[in-house]
């Protein structure tokens, strides 16, 4: 499976996610002082929309990009107030879905071998998305865990 492929893998996981009746798990912390998965998945959300509008280009074209421009922090924030602005479990889920979707659609057509910079460190597309599947991994596995240990919960 390429990368492309992989950096898909979080939409089945999400659109199972959808089928879990309630919204309480989706909208609580996963553990104390985390995030909620909705916030995760605003996070997901808003970078590739960060990714999408603001870096792929300039990579595309082989760029570099400024380092340190980016306020991850205030990315953040705002992914936490998206998550819980009011927005329903399968609205937020089919809003990052069709803009991950259309991410992967213009990372399809790329060459994964084009080079670019960030700062001083060196990148491909390949080793970038391999960095943002990493990212998703570690989140996806995050919300896996809450909802595995809300599964064992219920049954017990």
């Amino acid at each position: 499976m390429n990368v492309v492929s992989q950096f898909g893998t979080i939409i089945p996981f999400l659109e199972e996610i959808k089928q879990v009746e309630g919204d309480r798990i989706f909208f609580s912390p996963i553990s104390e002082g985390k995030w909620s998965s909705a916030a995760i998945v605003a996070h997901l959300y808003l970078w590739d929309q960060y990714i999408q509008n603001s870096r792929l280009p300039m990579m595309l074209a082989g760029d570099t990009l400024p380092s340190g421009q980016v306020d991850v922090q205030a990315i953040n924030n705002d992914a936490q107030n998206f998550a819980h602005s009011g927005i329903s479990k399968n609205e937020l889920i089919d809003q990052f879905v069709n803009n991950r979707k259309i991410l992967l659609e213009e990372l399809a057509k790329a060459d994964l071998q084009t080079a670019f910079t960030i700062g001083e460190h060196s990148y491909t597309l390949e080793k970038y998305l391999t960095g943002m599947v990493e990212h998703d991994e570690h989140h996806m596995k995050q919300m896996k865990d809450v909802y595995e240990h809300a599964k064992k919960s219920f049954i017990e």
